[in-house]
């Protein structure tokens, strides 16, 4: 067998995983990726969209697809930035802490389902690896700006 490299061997399986929570999302009409910015801005509260970016390690302009349809469902909303009305915050709107919340049932039945696939030990500690790993890529982030 030929070796793959480590970014192949995340990837797939972080598409297998991401199928499981969409399938359970889907009910809630969000993906894993919608929830996930989300939570992310539930999180932070109002946030420049660069630096929801650099926190999700996400290309700005695949952010801004992904957030368009969260705006125009009214789950989340911008505003100018008091200290430079030319740049936007984004921040949940109501009706977004309210699916926040009805979608978290979904993601406990996705990992659920996750945990009756994987011993729940080892996908605990997959998942504590990969956050030291995810929170090193954001310290770099931040280093460099």
């Amino acid at each position: 067998m030929q070796y793959e490299g480590y970014g192949f061997v995340i990837t797939r399986a972080a598409r297998y995983i991401s199928r499981i929570y969409n399938r359970h999302l889907a009910k809630n009409s969000l993906t894993v990726g919608q929830y996930g910015i989300l939570l992310s801005i539930a999180n932070s509260g109002p946030i420049l969209l660069q630096d929801l970016a650099d926190r999700l390690v996400i290309e700005r302009s695949a952010l801004l697809r992904t957030l368009k349809p969260l705006l125009d469902a009214g789950l989340i909303q911008s505003t100018a930035d008091p200290a430079y009305k030319k740049r936007l915050l984004y921040q949940l709107a109501d009706e977004g802490r309210r699916l926040i919340e009805t979608a978290s049932a979904s993601v406990r039945s996705a990992e659920t389902e996750i945990e009756d696939i994987f011993p729940r030990s080892t996908i605990q500690t997959m998942r504590d690896d990969l956050l030291a790993v995810a929170n090193a890529c954001r310290q770099e982030a931040d280093s460099i700006v």
